[in-house]
């Protein structure tokens, strides 16, 4: 298989992911909700509009964190393998929003995790 033919494979599969998560096809959105859950590099609207067009593959990284956000097996995100898709376990709809949360703490700032931090202390103390 061609470099470029995976490339538009993995295209197809994150569009699919992103619908079936009824999250809109935007390479704009793509980014904004990408980066409000990884703590790195951010990338670029252009980035995420080449994944979507089937011009490149995200790094190792970024796909592990699409994977989670989408709630695929990154296998099956990369490489379209079914079987290993299969056999990797799903989230809940509950566990799959508590990652979404856990994924925005850690992009937030040192000052602003503290807060947030200080705010559960705070409450698990009530109970």
């Amino acid at each position: 298989m061609s470099n470029q033919q995976e490339k538009k494979l993995f295209a197809e599969r994150l569009t699919q992911a992103l619908s079936e998560a009824k999250h809109p096809i935007s390479p704009t959105y793509l980014s904004k909700e990408f980066n409000c859950r990884y703590d790195g590099q951010p990338i670029s609207v252009q980035s995420a509009n080449n994944w979507l067009l089937g011009k490149a593959i995200p790094g190792q990284d970024k796909l592990s964190l699409l994977a989670l956000w989408l709630n695929v097996s990154k296998q099956w995100l990369r490489f379209g393998d079914q079987k290993l898709a299969d056999e990797t376990p799903t989230l809940t709809e509950s566990q799959s929003v508590e990652l979404n949360y856990f994924l925005k703490f850690k992009a937030l700032k040192s000052a602003h995790k503290e807060i947030i931090q200080n705010l559960i202390d705070e409450f698990s103390q009530t109970n």
